[in-house]
């Protein structure tokens, strides 16, 4: 069930974002299991690879594949003490990035794109799974991307981007839908719906210190972003990645481009989310201290501002 829905969406994206240089990708992990593989993950794998397949054969029939899927398989994480996609969303965006530029040992088993398409993929727009793209929206967030100066530099001292921006992050709303179906999310959810006109308000990061938030839905630039990020985290430290990704590939806010996320139906889910973004935010709260830890584990000096 939550493979068409993905499929569909996908499709959706696609017809409203069309464009012979953008390609549609499913980036997907198992669910977390207590054995590496179960009987049911290869239904579900097969059920995504002819889906993948199916929106290929209807729409690029004359030219290379638009649609590709890649999947991880499960590792084995001691501290969680479950099989599980490494550093879940974290993980899956570094594995991609590394995939992208040609490395072999990653976690992915399925990967229906050849090398050649891979190497020539400048800009990646992530999206969570309830994230919905507005038409035009991959292309304008391309053209702030590629301006001349909001293309990323990085310092080769600290390995941060100091100019110009590895990360465009759009305005997200809350879609119509999602703040329609039950009481609780028509009282929360505040002003939902497309209108930039009206809600486009400036943002007190952007505008005195010149850098926006992530909120791990936007685009970044792929070379940039994992030369900001290389070998920055120590495994199972961090759950709330997009915040700590701006610091140091450099985030832009763009309050005129949109895109729509859902709100949570319940309290249940809604207590649920915000426990998570709680415990994240605990997670990085080291950061702001002098010395920080690499990859390794290894104190090093903090180059964050």
């Amino acid at each position: 069930m939550q493979v068409a829905e993905q499929l569909e969406k996908l499709e959706v994206h696609f017809l409203a974002n069309q464009d012979p240089n953008i390609y549609f990708a499913l980036l997907s992990d198992f669910a977390d299991a207590e054995a590496e593989k179960i009987p049911e993950d290869q239904l579900i794998l097969a059920a995504a690879a002819a889906g993948i397949a199916e929106l290929n054969q209807r729409y690029s029939q004359e030219q290379s594949p638009r649609f590709h899927l890649f999947h991880r398989r499960r590792l084995w994480n001691a501290g969680e003490s479950k099989w599980m996609g490494w550093e879940r969303k974290r993980g899956k965006l570094e594995e991609f990035n590394a995939l992208v530029r040609g490395a072999a040992e990653t976690s992915f088993e399925t990967k229906s794109a050849d090398d050649e398409v891979l190497r020539g993929i400048r800009y990646v727009i992530t999206l969570d799974s309830d994230t919905q793209l507005p038409r035009d929206v991959a292309r304008k967030l391309v053209g702030a991307a590629i301006h001349p100066l909001n293309r990323p530099k990085l310092d080769p001292q600290s390995n941060l981007i100091t100019r110009g921006y590895g990360i465009v992050q759009p305005r997200v709303s809350i879609s119509l839908v999602s703040s329609s179906r039950s009481r609780f999310a028509r009282i929360f959810s505040g002003n939902t719906g497309i209108d930039p006109y009206t809600t486009a308000v400036s943002d007190v990061y952007q505008d005195l210190f010149g850098e926006g938030n992530f909120t791990g839905k936007g685009l970044y630039d792929v070379d940039a972003f994992q030369a900001a990020l290389a070998n920055r985290v120590p495994e199972n430290a961090l759950l709330s990645h997009d915040l700590f990704e701006s610091l140091f590939a450099r985030a832009a806010l763009a309050t005129d481009i949109e895109l729509l996320d859902n709100y949570p139906a319940s309290y249940d889910a809604y207590a649920k989310r915000q426990h998570r973004w709680t415990r994240g935010d605990w997670q990085i709260l080291r950061w702001i201290f002098p010395t920080i830890p690499d990859a390794e584990g290894r104190k090093t000096r903090n180059p964050l501002r």
